[in-house]
């Protein structure tokens, strides 16, 4: 019987070397770093690597602090994706695929800045038709030409349609130009894009003040307040209604509300410093006046509070 188990035994030996063998040139080893930009490694970066091919496969590795990982692959013969995080970089995902059985595959990944990714984005992305014609709007409205501006976003709106960034310069091109019904249409447009793009909101209401559209006017006012309730400027119209009823009580709390948010809000330091001088508190009224002076001393009611401090 020994003698039968004998080869028995070998060839099972035989068979285990073959499978162990067979299995470990399926297998694949990475090496590589996590840098910036600038190749150095990243502390406490992270890699998350899967497989579309292996639904509930994820394998996560931590890298040393100099960044640097070692992975080894149990079945090389699949894609797998590879992604690296940072704290304070941008996420990156990269497919990867090796040869089975071997070693001495190095690779590096690069994270870039959140500001880094939106400036090599806006590099790409100006050489795109569109958004060259965009980029170049956006330079000449920073110098001033407002007229060559205009015609570059228009030829920018002509081709991108809905891209919001395009209707954003023309709005406020047009609102700086005086042209208050190109100025509405615009941040209209750019509304239906973006129903928070507060800039073309700010244009709109006050296009539709100018042009007496008086219901939009208030929906597109209370949709901003909704969207920004601490804006100083509409905590003081907020405070205006209680003021013009004679309402320092409730006013006050707006008001004060409307100087912690913008300490330098020339509208609501007047109408602060008045309201303490009505209430008897002189020296706060004196103060709340000069501050606004500093502030503003051609506003509206500079006279105002120039003659109040002399009194007081």
């Amino acid at each position: 019987m020994r003698k039968r188990l004998i080869p028995s035994l070998l060839v099972a030996g035989v068979v285990f070397g073959a499978v162990t063998g067979a299995w470990a040139s399926m297998q694949a080893r990475i090496k590589g770093t996590v840098t910036d930009l600038e190749g150095n490694g990243l502390k406490g970066a992270v890699i998350t690597i899967t497989c579309d091919e292996l639904q509930d496969f994820e394998k996560t590795v931590k890298c040393d602090d100099d960044g640097t990982f070692s992975v080894l692959l149990m079945d090389a013969t699949r894609h797998f994706s590879f992604r690296a995080e940072a704290p304070g970089y941008v996420t990156h995902k990269e497919a990867v695929k090796v040869a089975p059985g071997s070693t001495n595959n190095d690779i590096d990944i690069p994270l870039s800045t959140p500001d880094q990714a939106r400036e090599a984005n806006a590099k790409v992305l100006a050489l795109e038709p569109g958004y060259k014609e965009m980029e170049e709007g956006r330079t000449l409205f920073k110098d001033g030409k407002l007229e060559e501006a205009r015609a570059k976003y228009q030829a920018a709106s002509e081709i991108i349609p809905n891209v919001v960034q395009t209707w954003i310069g023309l709005s406020e091109i047009a609102d700086q130009l005086g042209d208050t019904e190109t100025a509405y249409t615009s941040a209209k447009k750019c509304l239906e894009l973006d129903a928070e793009a507060l800039s073309c909101l700010a244009v709109a209401i006050n296009s539709a003040n100018v042009l007496g559209h008086k219901e939009d006017h208030q929906q597109l006012f209370l949709r901003y307040q909704e969207l920004v309730p601490d804006d100083p400027a509409i905590l003081f119209n907020q405070a205006a209604d209680h003021l013009n009823r004679m309402d320092d009580e409730q006013a006050r709390p707006i008001l004060e509300k409307c100087l912690e948010a913008d300490p330098e809000f020339s509208r609501c330091l007047f109408e602060f410093g008045m309201l303490l001088l009505r209430s008897g508190d002189l020296e706060g009224a004196k103060a709340k006046l000069q501050e606004y002076l500093k502030v503003d001393p051609e506003g509206p009611d500079a006279t105002t509070a120039v003659e109040t401090i002399k009194y007081l």
